[in-house]
């Protein structure tokens, strides 16, 4: 087995796979997960104003702590990455704060399924459906990380061979 063979670079387009990938396999989870516990589910009710219930309180914050967290996060993360010179810096750091955001959308999607799972409540499912909804939303593009970051995939790729070539 040859241990000493190099690693792919890092281009724009395998970092658009790599999001893809990882937002593809969080939306199946998520979707998978709550089909999941409303087929387990026996007995069920819709109900906001349920004050024994803490979970009512906790879940919509959560989500709303992940919606405005996540996007606050990532705004102010982009306009760093876009000052950066270096394109592997700008697509490690775009990959890392889009995993980022998207955990932020995921951890209160699965939150409001546990609860409706242990609380039967189908208003935790509507929760998760518009996080869900939001999450779709979200998916990784050559447009949006081109917008994100203010640059060409193909500039860059164009930058990168040459400066391949120069070395």
């Amino acid at each position: 087995m040859d241990y000493n063979r190099t690693l792919k670079p890092i281009t724009p387009e395998s970092v658009l796979k790599t999001l893809a990938f990882t937002h593809v396999a969080m939306l199946a989870f998520q979707m998978l997960f709550a089909i999941v516990a409303f087929a387990q589910t026996t007995r069920m009710y819709f109900g906001v104003m349920n004050m024994d219930d803490q979970f009512v309180f906790i879940a919509p914050v959560l989500a709303l702590g992940g919606f405005f967290g996540g996007y606050l996060i990532f705004k102010k993360q982009k306009y760093l990455l876009r000052e950066k010179e270096n394109l592997l810096e700008k697509l490690t750091g775009y990959q890392s704060v889009l995993i980022t955001r998207f955990a932020l959308i995921l951890g209160p999607s699965l939150f409001s399924i546990v609860a409706y799972i242990l609380s039967g409540n189908i208003f935790f499912l509507v929760i998760t459906a518009f996080m869900t909804l939001y999450f779709i939303f979200l998916r990784p593009t050559r447009e949006k990380i081109e917008a994100d970051l203010r640059f060409s995939f193909d500039d860059q790729m164009i930058q990168q061979l040459e400066h391949e070539e120069i070395n």
